[in-house]
């Protein structure tokens, strides 16, 4: 009896939470759909969640090209981020899961493809971050940080030239972007993760409606296994950057409370 040498396809599921979005950031994310469904070598499954947005007309219009590879979930209200793509957890049947904001764009395919396969060697591996760049800029985006203290998270708020030592420490911006090593506070605007590790922490905590959800899934997944940074991989990120608006500053206090009173408050 024969056997076969063709290997199995590493299975991924991508996940896409709106909430109100830009019709580039709808046509960016079809985009990115469609050059990961070049990769062959993969199955891939694709989850489009809608929090509740007016927009979600357009949405359907915009993905209905795609409409065979993804599939819509369309919830009646704003359920925040992380609860948001908890609403897909139980679907999930693959080996990777890509957490992914609309305003992402992918480019570097090989580097995908390399994070895969250094995931497929390193089991210990539970979530892995790329280099993120400025969609406008290509500058690095500092976003592989420290954990939080009260004063950190202060001084950012007030810009990038309040306390510039300290903030430089905070984000690593000279030791963290240039090889692979562990992170502490990995960003939620894409998030590589094993699956079954995913699972076995319930996803995000869904206490959190919008900041400090992907601190938190940080947090819990480095108590299972590990959480790195892969510069070898490259994604461009448009950052709306809320939070640095009046608007976005109560959520993210909110936000924050939950978080210290989680995990202990830290002040400097």
């Amino acid at each position: 009896m024969q056997t076969s040498n063709v290997q199995p396809k590493n299975k991924i599921s991508v996940a896409v939470v709106f909430y109100n979005p830009t019709r580039a950031e709808l046509q960016q994310t079809k985009c990115n759909i469609e050059k990961l469904m070049t990769l062959t070598t993969y199955q891939f499954s694709f989850y489009l969640i809608d929090n509740g947005s007016p927009t979600v007309k357009i949405e359907q219009e915009i993905f209905a090209e795609v409409s065979n590879v993804v599939s819509f979930v369309e919830l009646k209200n704003n359920q925040g981020f992380g609860k948001g793509h908890n609403t897909v957890l139980s679907k999930l049947n693959s080996q990777y899961h890509l957490v992914m904001n609309p305003d992402i764009k992918l480019d570097d395919l090989k580097g995908f493809q390399h994070a895969i396969e250094y995931l497929d060697q390193h089991n210990n591996v539970v979530l892995l971050s790329p280099l993120v760049r400025d969609a406008k800029t290509g500058k690095i985006q500092y976003l592989n940080r420290q954990l939080p203290t009260v004063f950190d998270l202060f001084i950012r708020f007030l810009g990038p030239n309040v306390f510039p030592k300290r903030q430089t420490r905070f984000t690593k911006r000279f030791t963290g972007y240039d090889h692979i090593q562990n992170e502490e506070n990995a960003t939620g605007s894409f998030m590589l993760l094993r699956t079954e590790a995913f699972k076995r922490v319930k996803g995000f905590d869904p206490r959190f409606f919008m900041y400090f959800e992907d601190t938190d899934l940080t947090v819990r997944l480095s108590k299972i296994g590990q959480v790195i940074i892969y510069p070898s991989f490259t994604v461009y990120h448009g950052w709306r950057r809320v939070n640095h608006s009046f608007k976005g500053m109560f959520p993210m206090i909110q936000s924050m409370v939950k978080y210290f009173n989680k995990w202990g408050w830290k002040w400097y």
